[in-house]
């Protein structure tokens, strides 16, 4: 009898503190969500929403494209980006970081105008737009965040994924200029 009592005493106390822990764990995980700055926070949602817009535009030009060098360079952005959300994805969940899920109403404003071209002239806009400007932006945004964030973990992701950046960047310019010759 005695250690049923015992067993059911030490069960409420364990019962207890463990209503008394959660609350601190909560905030735990609320506090460690808060470390990352609000300045790095934007720094990965920025970089999330140029990806999403470089696939969801290459995934368009797979489809519209007639040139075989766009729909290639498209395959390639898309893999590419693919690659770089799940890294993203595997630093924001270690920082408790939430991501958007989709581009920017002005990147979305993009993807329309773009969309809305065919031939040509959508090829020779996805190469200028995104596979030229938007490169363009992913590299400054990389650069900006190796110099300029607070913590050391974003700061090496950046740094590891800049070299890809600049290198695709080259890339896009290279197909841009063949377009253009074809163009003229």
């Amino acid at each position: 009898m005695m250690s049923v009592l015992w067993l059911r005493k030490q069960w409420l106390n364990l019962l207890a503190i463990s209503l008394l822990a959660s609350p601190i764990l909560m905030l735990s995980n609320a506090a460690a969500a808060e470390a990352l700055s609000a300045k790095d926070q934007g720094y990965l949602k920025d970089i999330a929403r140029l990806g999403i817009l470089q696939i969801e535009a290459s995934e368009l030009a797979v489809v519209k494209s007639s040139n075989e060098a766009v729909r290639h360079h498209a395959q390639e952005m898309i893999k590419i980006q693919a690659q770089l959300g799940e890294a993203l994805k595997q630093i924001a969940n270690q920082k408790r970081a939430s991501l958007p899920k989709e581009p920017s109403l002005w990147q979305k404003a993009k993807l329309r105008s773009l969309s809305a071209k065919d031939g040509a002239e959508f090829d020779l806009g996805y190469a200028k737009t995104v596979g030229v400007k938007s490169q363009e932006e992913m590299v400054n945004l990389l650069g900006k965040i190796a110099n300029r964030a607070e913590d050391p973990e974003i700061k090496a992701f950046a740094l590891q994924h800049l070299s890809l950046a600049t290198s695709n960047l080259e890339t896009a310019k290279a197909l841009l200029a063949v377009l253009k010759v074809e163009d003229d």
